[in-house]
């Protein structure tokens, strides 16, 4: 139905009641004019008893009749409002010009909260804990293109396992790896590992399960990939970034950044991002190309960068082990911030910019799940310990 339609069908229902208003008034007995003096005499009765004459109904009567017109003078102005927009457009400005602008005021009640935002994500907390039960737990990697499978280090256990983000399933992809440290995928079916005590670098087949040296690396703790054939390891008894070549088995000496370095991540661009689990906490800068370094960052006094990751839109991520806070650093500046805390002895970190997650492990056997949306916001996930 149109809304011209709407009004002429009101302004018609209005007018039919005036009608049957002025019939009824013209039509029943004692209707019409009553005397002054009647009037007086049937105000000194009993107000409780009803008037014989209905007079007081025919004094609604008379009311209603000019209320009927009025109606129907609205039917007609609201017809005219609905075919001539710019009436109504015209009603408006003067209402502005009379009264001003409207104001806007939030209150408390109204004002967005972290809860809301976190139920849009899906998780009200933004965090999950995937599994337990993997060991000693220090590095991680993630494969998205596998079935969201998570590899977990289990230093203790000298083992590479596998979890399945999406119900906790967890396998042994590889025993035997010794003092292993860190772990990192080439997305071709093969994973490296570190072997701190064994000072070595390996390749573990993920289809079998087989393992072979790549190269000796003393200390070796932190691993990273280029995706082109290198391999970058940090040493961290000697404080050393070395690159080495998978191919050709080759190895040199990058940068030398102090005792105590641990994880290593790659811009892309020629820089890496190495960390420290020890003796500073500092987030090291380092030129690939010619090795001058600087540091980026200090996290507070007594915490460490153990491991880190880059999300690749100008943000790295690191976790203090002792503290056991994931922390969000900006590279541009150095800028840092906690965004979860709780997550015990956490020595493993990985992030998933495929499907917006961030996983950490710790040395309690721990897998935590936190959504990289829900970090963004004031405080990030807050305390995720059960």
């Amino acid at each position: 139905m149109s809304f011209k339609n709407i009004f002429d069908n009101g302004g018609e229902q209005a007018g039919s009641a005036e009608k049957s208003a002025d019939a009824l008034n013209k039509d029943t007995p004692g209707a019409g004019d009553v005397s002054e003096a009647v009037r007086k005499l049937e105000s000194e009765r009993d107000p409780w008893v009803m008037r014989q004459t209905a007079h007081g109904a025919f004094d609604v009567m008379g009311f209603l009749g000019p209320l009927f017109q009025n109606a129907q003078g609205a039917a007609a102005a609201q017809r005219q409002a609905s075919e001539d927009p710019a009436s109504t457009s015209t009603m408006a400005s003067s209402t502005t010009k009379a009264f001003g602008p409207p104001t806007v005021s939030i209150s408390d009640d109204d004002a967005p909260k972290l809860e809301d935002l976190q139920k849009l994500l899906g998780n009200k907390k933004g965090y999950a804990l995937i599994a337990t039960g993997l060991g000693l737990s220090e590095g991680l990697a993630v494969d998205p293109s596998a079935g969201n499978t998570v590899y977990v280090a289990d230093r203790g256990g000298t083992r590479l396992c596998t979890v399945k983000v999406d119900n906790g399933a967890q396998r042994v992809a590889a025993s035997t790896l010794g003092d292993i440290g860190d772990v990192k995928l080439d997305r071709q079916g093969t994973a490296y590992t570190t072997d701190w005590s064994g000072a070595r670098l390996l390749a573990v087949d993920l289809s079998s399960g087989s393992s072979s040296l790549v190269v000796a690396v003393t200390g070796a703790y932190g691993v990273a990939l280029n995706g082109a054939g290198k391999a970058y390891v940090a040493s961290w008894t000697d404080g050393l970034l070395v690159e080495v070549d998978l191919r050709g088995r080759q190895k040199r000496t990058v940068a030398s950044l102090g005792g105590g370095i641990g994880g290593v991540a790659l811009d892309g661009k020629g820089k890496a991002y190495v960390g420290q689990k020890d003796n500073g906490g500092n987030l090291f800068e380092v030129n690939l190309a010619d090795g001058t370094k600087r540091v980026l960052t200090s996290l507070p006094s007594g915490a460490s960068t153990i491991r880190v990751e880059l999300d690749g839109a100008g943000r790295a991520y690191t976790i203090d082990h002792l503290g056991g806070r994931l922390h969000e650093i900006t590279l541009a500046d150095g800028a840092q911030r906690v965004v979860a805390s709780g997550l015990g002895t956490c020595e493993g970190l990985a992030l998933d910019t495929v499907n917006g997650w961030i996983y950490v492990s710790n040395r309690e056997g721990q897998l935590w799940q936190i959504s990289r949306r829900a970090t963004q916001v004031l405080g990030g996930v807050g305390k995720v310990a059960p």
